[in-house]
């Protein structure tokens, strides 16, 4: 996570300093509409237009990761209390050297 943020506040800045050294007025022709700006406004307006249009992805994507670990924890409790419950019927130690090994077979790989 903090990765990320050094990595978007490295191109922050090559955003800001990219149009910082574009500061020459432009005129923008949207429809009927004619606008003399900054060309570093229009550059700083495209990237923050980009920034919100691509919130509400990153919102969907950690809520279905959310659901998922929720689901998989969910099911990791599940298959403990079912693990915790066959140890109780059984007390071979055939069976719980069987589960040491396939838990330390699992941890390999």
């Amino acid at each position: 996570m903090q990765f990320v943020i050094v990595i978007s506040m490295i191109f922050a800045i090559l955003i800001a300093i990219f149009a910082l050294q574009n500061a020459a007025i432009i005129t923008i022709n949207l429809l009927w509409y004619k606008l003399n700006l900054s060309q570093a406004v229009v550059i700083l307006g495209s990237a923050l237009f980009g920034v919100l249009v691509m919130i509400p992805f990153d919102i969907v994507k950690r809520v279905k990761h959310g659901m998922k670990t929720s689901e998989l924890n969910n099911q990791i409790r599940r298959l403990n209390e079912e693990l915790n419950s066959v140890r109780r019927e059984t007390k071979s130690t055939d069976i719980d050297d069987l589960i040491k090994k396939e838990e330390e077979n699992n941890k390999g790989q």
